[in-house]
């Protein structure tokens, strides 16, 4: 008699289990593996937003660049001047050793008895041209940011580049609603195998275990994602007001996308990358090349004319233009020094998190709701499966 009644109290406990076990293990199916593991092109699994890391990185790329940042507005806080004026003393540097080493490579001789206070004239005249040419160039840049940098590219590019990064923005954002889903398992788990318990207390058909295993792994997903998400709107239940799990917290998720995106993606070493190394990036070097040619040109001032006589001209353009390829691979470097303040002036997080808190609520929902609604059938019938064989191992207990 005590086997039997310890017996029927494992039917409540097992569906528990089983709807904790079947929703974890859909969202653990969700992100991983990052690849394809088994024996292409049935047989194995790739997560389901690894495997769709194009169009998931599209959806995130296109949401952000339409409605959270504006790339000419963020751009616009940098100050000319103040670049300038952070940039000058590593450049002076830059300028001075990349112009003796290629000055030295061509003209060894004439370089070696060229009077000191000569050379010491020259570099201050081409120190002189840095803060104007940055200024110049950061002015050009604002006005053409859209033409140089592409942020949709840049997020499409990142996520597909490394699939870990995008399975961590939907974790970071949507780990409380993860969480819930498996709890919620063990909860509608345990609440529909109560009634089960009492079905099979007065009826044992041998289908009743496996199939009510079925329904648990199907209803306890389905349940829990209807909760995440609706309503949309917060509504009233008598004494409750309720509204979707995510939907309530767009606050707190506005933030935590925001740093992502600025800790992650914009952070400053990629934009100098983007700018620098990018594709469309072509129109920033040819200025600055034009710019920096010019610097030289007006530096050597009276002794420009004799020295293109000495070497010839072709020569002379081809000094100039290692110096000014050299001082470009440099540039990295140099813009190293600027992360800290180009991150606080652009102020990207801020940008995007007010933005981000602005949505409507059918807005907002799809910072996470594409992630489900991609796959959402696979992994309800994949609860749903896992339910049904959790079931018919259930009834090998009787």
């Amino acid at each position: 008699m005590l086997a039997s009644l310890l017996l029927y109290a494992l039917i409540p406990i097992a569906s528990a289990v089983i709807g904790w076990a079947t929703n974890v293990l859909a969202i653990r199916m969700m992100f991983a593996p990052l690849e394809f593991r088994g024996l292409r092109p049935s047989f194995g699994w790739q997560g389901i937003i690894p495997s769709k890391a194009r169009k998931m990185a599209t959806i995130c790329a296109d949401l952000l660049t339409s409605r959270l940042l504006d790339i000419e507005a963020v751009f616009s806080r940098l100050d000319p001047s103040r670049i300038a004026s952070e940039l000058q003393p590593v450049l002076e540097q830059m300028t001075r050793d990349v112009t003796e080493r290629v000055v030295t490579l061509h003209y060894p001789r004439l370089w070696e008895y060229t009077p000191a206070r000569v050379k010491e004239r020259t570099f201050q005249s081409l120190h002189a041209e840095i803060p104007p040419i940055v200024e110049r160039t950061v002015r050009d840049l604002q006005g053409n940011i859209k033409g140089i940098v592409d942020p949709r590219r840049m997020i499409i590019e990142a996520f597909v580049r490394n699939k870990a990064l995008l399975v961590q923005l939907f974790q970071r954002c949507g780990g409380k609603e993860f969480a819930f889903i498996g709890r919620s398992g063990f909860v509608f788990g345990g609440a529909f195998g109560l009634v089960q318990m009492v079905f099979w207390i007065f009826f044992k058909p041998w289908w009743l275990l496996p199939l009510a295993g079925l329904l648990v792994g199907y209803a306890t997903n389905w349940l829990a994602l209807k909760m995440i998400f609706e309503p949309r709107e917060p509504k009233r239940f008598g004494p409750f007001r309720w509204q979707g799990l995510f939907l309530k917290r767009q606050q707190e998720v506005a933030e935590e996308y925001a740093t992502f995106f600025a800790r992650e993606v914009f952070k400053p070493k990629n934009i100098v990358a983007a700018l620098l190394r990018g594709p469309s990036s072509d129109p920033l070097i040819a200025l600055v090349h034009a710019q920096l040619k010019l610097a030289i040109d007006s530096a050597s001032g009276y002794g420009r004319p004799f020295i293109a006589l000495l070497a010839g001209t072709e020569r002379y353009e081809k000094m100039k233009q290692e110096v000014c390829d050299e001082l470009l691979d440099r540039l990295p470097y140099a813009l190293s020094g600027l992360y800290d303040y180009a991150e606080e002036a652009l102020d990207l997080q801020g940008e995007v998190q007010n933005n981000l808190e602005r949505l409507s609520s059918p807005e907002f929902e799809r910072v996470l709701r594409p992630i489900f609604q991609e796959d959402e059938w696979t992994l309800i019938i994949v609860g749903a499966v896992l339910g049904l064989l959790a079931g018919a191992a259930q009834l090998l207990l009787w």
